[in-house]
């Protein structure tokens, strides 16, 4: 990965917040809801978290029902994240990077989205807060969203 362009904070606190970022990038690549829970998610009541698929989940308990769904229904490669940088002060931390992966749709039943490809290489975007809780980061809002590859408009 390319150097991570991160500005405030301690050093500390940058690395934590990095390693945070990491355990969740594998986390994600097996959609291990109990790391996901045990280790990063807060669980804040006000908690909000925006999906790739385009819905809100509130919580860290509705956003880990996702996970045992997707973990039934969709494959995906090792998340590869790039273009990475943030921002810290003392109790909140954003982190936002591009990630590429290979995604494919093995569920048996039809797919609720119609954006998640079928057997493809995928990029998105992420933006995630993580929030101190007692002296540990844990993640209060996540926004996904795929990256568009296509012209910009006006080309801009």
């Amino acid at each position: 990965m390319d150097k991570v362009q991160l500005v405030g904070g301690t050093e500390s606190d940058r690395q934590k917040v990095l390693e945070k970022h990491a355990i969740y990038i594998a986390a994600n690549g097996k959609m291990d809801w109990e790391t996901l829970r045990d280790q990063l998610w807060s669980d804040a009541s006000e908690g909000t978290f925006f999906n790739l698929n385009g819905h809100t989940y509130k919580g860290r308990e509705h956003w880990i029902e996702l996970w045992k769904y997707y973990k039934k229904n969709l494959q995906t490669g090792d998340w590869t994240p790039f273009d990475m940088g943030g921002v810290i002060n003392e109790d909140l931390a954003v982190v936002w990077c591009h990630r590429n992966t290979h995604i494919k749709w093995v569920g048996g039943e039809n797919r609720a989205d119609g954006k998640m490809h079928d057997d493809k290489e995928f990029h998105s975007r992420s933006t995630m807060v993580f929030r101190k809780e007692k002296d540990d980061w844990r993640v209060i809002h996540v926004h996904f969203s795929e990256f568009n590859e296509g012209p910009r408009p006006g080309g801009i």
